[in-house]
C-alpha cells in the first residue's frame, strides 16, 4: 500500500510511530502485567535509550556511513544505557510497592525531562562536547549541535523505516515470549503472585523483580529508537 500510494501521507507518517508505541506497550506490560509493579517512569527511560541512540547514530554518521548498521549499533548502545538506569533506579526503589513504588518512578520520569531540557551536546572535529544548563563550549567550523537544550533535537538524519519497525515488534514479541516462558518468567511470575511463598521456596524477590524492570527499560528503549536516527 505505501509503494503503490493507497494510504495517506498523514498515516505513512504514523506508521513508524505506530510501531514504536506497540514496542513500549510490550515492554510495559513485562512491570505492569507480568511483574506486577506500577510503573510510572516510562516516559523517562525511554528517553535516556533514545537521547543515547541519537548521540551514537550521530558520532558514528562519518566512521559508518551505513544507516541500517548504524541504527542497529546505536539502538544496542542505547539499550544498554537505558539497562544501566534501570538498575540505578531498581535498586533502591524495589524497596517500595505500590503507589510509592509508582511516585518514584513518576519522579524519576520528571527528573530526566528536566535533565535533557538543559544539557547541550555538540560535535566537531575534536569530538563530543558536553554541558549543563548553558552552552559553555563553542565548536569549530563544520560542527554542529545534537542536543540543545530546550530546542532538543534538529537536523538529525532519519534513519527508521516502517519495516524495521516491523522488525523490531516481532523480535520484541518473541523475545517477551519466550522470558515469559523461560525459568526466570515463571519465577517473575511467582513473586508476583505470592512474594512470603517465592521465598520460600528459595528465589530471591529483589532478584527477580529487578530483572523484570531491567527487561523493561531495554525493550521501552528499542521501542523509542524508530523516533530517532
Amino acid at each position: 500500500m505505501i509503494a503503490t500510494g493507497n494510504i495517506t501521507s498523514s498515516l505513512k507518517g504514523q506508521l513508524v510511530p505506530i510501531c514504536a508505541y506497540i514496542v513500549m506497550a510490550i515492554s510495559l506490560n513485562l512491570t505492569v502485567g507480568i511483574l506486577g509493579e506500577l510503573s510510572l517512569g516510562h516516559a523517562g527511560f525511554m528517553s535516556v535509550g533514545a537521547f543515547t541512540g541519537i548521540v551514537v547514530s550521530t558520532s558514528l554518521a562519518a566512521a559508518i556511513p551505513n544507516g541500517p548498521l548504524r541504527l542497529a549499533i546505536s539502538m544496542i548502545v542505547g539499550g544498554l544505557f537505558a539497562g544501566i538506569a534501570g538498575l540505578i533506579v531498581g535498586i533502591p526503589v524495589l524497596r517500595l510497592k505500590g503507589d510509592y513504588l509508582a511516585i518514584v518512578t513518576l519522579a524519576f520520569g520528571e527528573i530526566i525531562k528536566n535533565i535533557i531540557n538543559v544539557l547541550y551536546i555538540g560535535l566537531d572535529e575534536k569530538g563530543l562536547h558536553f554541558s549543563l544548563l548553558e552552552q559553555h563550549f563553542t565548536l569549530a567550523e563544520g560542527g554542529s549541535m545534537i542536543i540543545n537544550g530546550p530546542m532538543g533535537v534538529g537536523g538529525v538524519q532519519k534513519l527508521s523505516t516502517f519495516s524495521s519497525g516491523v522488525v523490531l515488534i516481532l523480535i520484541t514479541l518473541f523475545l517477551v515470549l519466550n522470558l515469559i516462558h523461560s525459568r526466570t518468567g515463571r519465577a517473575i511470575m511467582a513473586v508476583r503472585d505470592n512474594k512470603i511463598a517465592a521465598e520460600s521456596i528459595g528465589l530471591s524477590v529483589t532478584r527477580y523483580k529487578l530483572a523484570g524492570i531491567r527487561d523493561l527499560r531495554r525493550f521501552c528503549r528499542y521501542g523509542r529508537h524508530p523516533f530517532t536516527p
